[in-house]
């Protein structure tokens, strides 16, 4: 009942401000946001652009998770490997990956394959980083109780290291995920207009304010989709913590 009267308390001071900014091209009334969501809705070419974003965030986030879970793990059971990815990934975590997009454009073109690249910088570092900490923080009792058990190495790692280090794994992939929306948007308002990214900077170049937040809302609609999604996922993969 809060959620609901919060929302309900914040559309109406949306609407309110809006109609207070009518004829500016500062803030459009959530009405008329709604109306211009709702023709976007109905016409086939935003579900075209919307499958364009979708495809560049599809492929990048399986790119991130079948290059990042298996590093993660490998830089969390050797810590050679972390010693020497550890600058690598300081820099991808601390530096803005937005002005590594230019140089994608140049490497890979302006294609799918560029905004591919962008997704996949923008979140694997994260994730590998998280699956590391989640081997690491295994309970060194647990490792020594297999091993007093005559347990291998492989099994050792399958049955004791990798359910401890699920947690890690399942907060990297939410954490990612949410970096890769944000990435696919990047990369289609800076490599190439095309998709969602091309709606936003057709309807902000003419000032088309209504289109513009109803188009910025199905961006957001598709990021809560994916954080939703995850979080799913991470109560059923961890569900017995």
């Amino acid at each position: 009942m809060v959620r609901i009267l919060t929302g309900a308390a914040g559309l109406l001071a949306w609407e309110w401000a809006g109609r207070r900014a009518a004829g500016t091209l500062t803030l459009p009334p959530v009405s008329a946001v709604l109306a211009a969501l709702a023709q976007r809705l109905l016409d086939p070419g935003f579900w075209a652009a919307a499958f364009t974003t979708v495809q560049a965030l599809i492929a990048g986030f399986v790119l991130i998770v079948l290059i990042g879970i298996p590093a993660g793990l490998v830089l969390g059971r050797i810590p050679v490997t972390q010693r020497l990815a550890d600058p690598y990934l300081a820099f991808f975590l601390a530096v803005p990956a937005a002005p590594l997009v230019p140089l994608f454009m140049i490497v890979f073109g302006a294609g799918l394959a560029a905004r591919v690249a962008t997704v996949f910088v923008f979140g694997v570092a994260i994730l590998i980083v998280n699956t590391a900490a989640g081997v690491c923080l295994t309970p060194i009792p647990l490792i020594r109780m297999a091993e007093s058990f005559g347990a291998t190495p492989m099994q050792v790692f399958r049955r004791v290291v990798l359910p401890a280090a699920l947690p890690g794994v399942m907060a990297g992939l939410r954490l990612a995920s949410g970096r890769a929306v944000v990435g696919t948007v990047v990369s289609e308002l800076i490599i190439i207009s095309v998709g969602l990214g091309r709606m936003i900077n057709l309807y902000s170049a003419t000032f088309d304010a209504p289109n513009l937040f109803a188009v910025v809302i199905a961006v957001l609609a598709i990021g809560l989709a994916v954080a939703r999604t995850m979080a799913w996922m991470e109560r059923k993969v961890v569900q017995w913590r």
